[in-house]
């Protein structure tokens, strides 16, 4: 099944704030759903006066926005209560946020696991929508939709990690924004390569367990023993987050105005710590504890 999680909402959230700036409509809302539902609640809006239409649950089909997304294609009546070819049974809540003019398109992620969904868009007075702003939210809808795909993907990715590293496939529930996700994978796909070349070892499962922990962020919290054996100091931390961004020894020592015999020193201490044996593997080990800033 899939998960709306907190970084999915946020985007979708972010996505009714730029329609509503740019199309100058009143009032925005809609919602996220996996793409087996047979309904959605309107949980989002921006906009709005009443709390008429919030939590409205609308059946795929019905009223303006479940047709839209039952026929694929966006749709608008200028007067929503006396329009044809939509079903009233949403008029009471309609009439209590005194929407006339509406329109609806459709969201969809056609991708295993996906998501659809709906935006709206009304005035509080009779109105016919024309090309610009149907050009303008379409815009919008289709940058989400890409990100929601790019998103589901990097989970299903985590998922095989995972599996890799000898997991067992499990729902992702991490909250992480699709930039942060895509580095995540990286990290983990560098890890798991490692690992492949590796014969067994400690060393070897530790970094499987890591990628395990990484990948479905369900192990067990790290016990206060182990937590004391990974702790950095102020200056190991440091040079350790210069590292994470990619710069070699000799940058970080410029940057810190340090030796780069220093900087190794540094990362040969932090690696034991964290019982690795590499720098890609130390700043996966010190994302995974929050050591970084």
């Amino acid at each position: 099944m899939t998960v709306l999680t907190a970084a999915r909402s946020a985007l979708f959230t972010n996505l009714l704030h730029d329609m509503r700036r740019i199309t100058g409509v009143d009032a925005v809302m809609g919602s996220l759903v996996a793409s087996d539902a047979d309904h959605f609640v309107i949980d989002q809006l921006v906009g709005v006066t009443t709390g008429g239409l919030h939590n409205l649950r609308v059946a795929i089909g019905t009223g303006l926005g479940g047709k839209a997304m039952a026929l694929h294609r966006p749709m608008q009546v200028p007067d929503y209560c006396r329009a044809g070819g939509i079903s009233h049974e949403y008029d009471p809540a309609v009439r209590r946020e005194q929407i006339r003019a509406a329109f609806a398109v459709p969201i969809r992620v056609p991708v295993p696991g996906g998501l659809r969904g709906v935006v709206y868009g009304g005035r509080r007075h009779e109105y016919v929508f024309g090309d610009r702003i149907f050009g303008d939210v379409a815009v919008l809808v289709r940058a989400l939709e890409r990100e929601l795909a790019e998103d589901l993907e990097l989970d299903r990715r985590l998922e095989r990690l995972r599996v890799a590293a000898g997991g067992s496939v499990s729902a992702a529930s991490t909250e992480m924004s699709v930039a942060e996700r895509r580095r995540l994978v990286d990290v983990c796909s560098e890890l798991v390569h490692i690992a492949s070349g590796m014969p067994d070892s400690p060393e070897r499962r530790q970094i499987k367990a890591l990628v395990r922990r990484l990948a479905g962020r369900t192990a067990e919290p790290f016990t206060a023993e182990k937590t004391a054996r990974a702790a950095l100091t102020e200056r190991e931390r440091e040079i350790l987050t210069k590292v994470a961004t990619g710069a070699t020894n000799r940058e970080v020592a410029a940057a810190l105005s340090i030796s780069a015999e220093t900087v190794k020193s540094s990362l040969t201490s932090s690696m034991r710590k964290f019982g690795v044996r590499n720098r890609v593997a130390l700043v996966a080990a010190a994302h995974a504890q929050g050591c970084l800033r």
